[in-house]
């Protein structure tokens, strides 16, 4: 006779309580603000910043006084003593980039450090690698995270291409920016977040 017992069923999948929270005041607008550009020594990084730099500078009449580049990728600015120094001298950070999946994770961690401690942020992801960058951002407790795209990939792109990504990303860098931070939190959150990009995140899979 077969056993009639019910049986439960567990979830493999693991749950994370956190806390959410805002995401810092924006700046009203660029002009004589104080731009740190913090470069996670992803390939073509420091030229997709130095570009950035440029643009912000002349159109927008920004100053970049600070630019940092991370000794390794996979480890968080603040071991370097960067957080503190961005925090102490800039008025707002550009921070690149996102294009795999330990280098997306950190980028997001960096950037939800220097928000929580005030500081406006546009983070800088590859379009392959937004939506989980976007939860990363969500599992952190920071779901408004601005996360701004370029096409992926960049790193094996000549100067001039990663260059002419980084001018076509500077609206939406100055976006991420300036403004009130409750619009600019709306719109970011959940942006990327497609009912594709759910699934697979649902089944514990990362899309490479």
């Amino acid at each position: 006779m077969a056993d009639s017992a019910a049986n439960d069923i567990l979830s493999p999948k693991g749950r994370a309580n956190y806390s959410i929270s805002p995401i810092a005041p924006r700046l009203t607008d660029l002009r004589g603000k104080r731009i740190g550009l913090l470069d996670n020594k992803k390939a073509n990084a420091d030229i997709v910043l130095d570009e950035l730099g440029r643009v912000l500078e002349a159109e927008y009449g920004a100053t970049v006084v600070l630019r940092l580049q991370k000794p390794d990728t996979a480890r968080p600015a603040s071991g370097y003593g960067y957080i503190d120094r961005l925090v102490d001298g800039v008025d707002a950070v550009i921070n690149a980039y996102g294009d795999c999946g330990s280098c997306t994770s950190w980028c997001i961690h960096d950037s939800v450090d220097l928000e929580k401690r005030g500081i406006p942020v546009a983070t800088i992801n590859t379009d392959e690698f937004a939506s989980l960058g976007q939860f990363d951002a969500i599992a952190k407790g920071l779901p408004g995270l601005p996360i701004v795209t370029v096409p992926h990939p960049i790193g094996d792109n000549l100067e001039p291409e990663a260059r002419a990504k980084a001018r076509d990303a500077a609206g939406g860098i100055v976006a991420a920016l300036t403004g009130d931070a409750r619009d600019v939190e709306q719109s970011f959150t959940n942006r990327y977040i497609t009912r594709d990009a759910a699934d697979r995140k649902e089944g514990l899979v990362c899309a490479l």
